[in-house]
């Protein structure tokens, strides 16, 4: 197959549940050209059941409409084929077409209250790191005090008693820390994106035996560019 050589499989996770297990695949580090992995197939070559690698969102919006676009992974980038359902879809009632999709600077916000496999790591720049309002507007020191102590990645809770009287402070917290917010400071930086996707397949089974397992990785037409046996 043209791609054998050029992408492999670097992992496998059993989860305990379908939404817990993951297949890695990666992308060669001397590939000279990102390589469409949207449509190629993994599987089974014991059971034969498997699933398509989707579409996914490049720089995802949770309002975002449709199915992404066909993912490419660049040199040494790799791609977590998770067997079951995105935590995002599911915790919009499966509303959201925003479930595969690739992650940045600012996704760990996702993490909060639902559980990625695996985690999304919380890397986001932290409150007060991000632009603070300038006078008349400026924060009081009791609020940025509050900043200081959040964490990264996290939209803040309802603000404490003693700042409930200090407006400019709630509209800074209300406005201006959150997922959307952090990618419009930041999504033009030279290390916004991570090279990483979380790619769901959408099965309401897990896919992958304990042991004897050859799982492999195949294009459209069925040929094979790479294979683990577990």
């Amino acid at each position: 197959a043209p791609l054998k050589g050029k992408l492999s499989i670097v992992g496998l996770v059993r989860g305990s549940t379908p939404d817990e297990e993951y297949a890695t695949i990666q992308a060669s580090h001397t590939n000279n050209a990102p390589i469409t992995i949207t449509e190629l197939r993994i599987q089974s070559r014991v059971s034969r059941t498997g699933g398509t690698i989707p579409r996914a969102w490049v720089l995802p919006f949770l309002t975002g409409a449709g199915e992404g676009e066909v993912v490419k992974l660049r040199p040494g980038e790799r791609a977590y084929l998770i067997s079951g359902y995105s935590p995002l879809a599911l915790s919009s009632g499966g509303r959201s077409p925003t479930s595969s999709f690739q992650l940045n600077r600012c996704t760990g916000y996702f993490e909060q209250g639902l559980n990625f496999y695996p985690s999304l790591p919380l890397e986001c720049p932290h409150p007060t790191d991000e632009p603070l309002p300038p006078p008349p507007n400026a924060l009081s020191e009791a609020c940025y005090e509050h900043l200081w102590r959040l964490g990264s990645c996290t939209v803040p809770p309802p603000v404490p008693l003693h700042l409930s009287t200090d407006g400019n402070c709630q509209v800074h917290l209300a406005n201006k820390i959150n997922y959307n917010q952090c990618v419009s400071y930041h999504k033009n930086e030279p290390d916004f994106y991570r090279g990483e996707w979380h790619l769901y397949l959408n099965r309401g089974a897990r896919l992958w035996r304990d042991r004897n397992e050859i799982v492999e990785l195949v294009d459209a037409e069925g040929k094979l560019i790479d294979a683990r046996v577990y």
